[in-house]
């Protein structure tokens, strides 16, 4: 992974013409990378998560700010993901 605009970087290989790489072929790591754009937080909880986001389910959130690199701000924005895709599976009501 390269420092610098995780964001930008995901986007631009993901859309590029030739050889794009699909998002889903990009480890966790990479992509909370993108999402925190802090790379010690993200190989932390990647490596704690065993590089599987469904492994979140052990965790308590809170427990992750002991990990090297998680703060305050980092745990926000993965409950707000978690919320969101809680929401993405949750049945729509009729």
């Amino acid at each position: 992974m390269r420092k610098g605009r995780p964001s930008r970087r995901l986007l631009d290989l993901a859309s590029r013409k030739r050889q794009p790489v699909p998002l889903e072929s990009q480890p966790l790591e990479v992509l909370l990378y993108a999402l925190f754009g802090n790379l010690q937080a993200a190989r932390s909880i990647g490596q704690a998560l065993g590089g599987d986001i469904r492994n979140i389910h052990g965790w308590d959130i809170r427990d992750l700010e002991s990990l090297p690199g998680v703060g305050r701000g980092v745990i926000g924005k993965l409950a707000a993901l978690v919320e969101i895709v809680r929401r993405l599976h949750q049945k729509k009501a009729t």
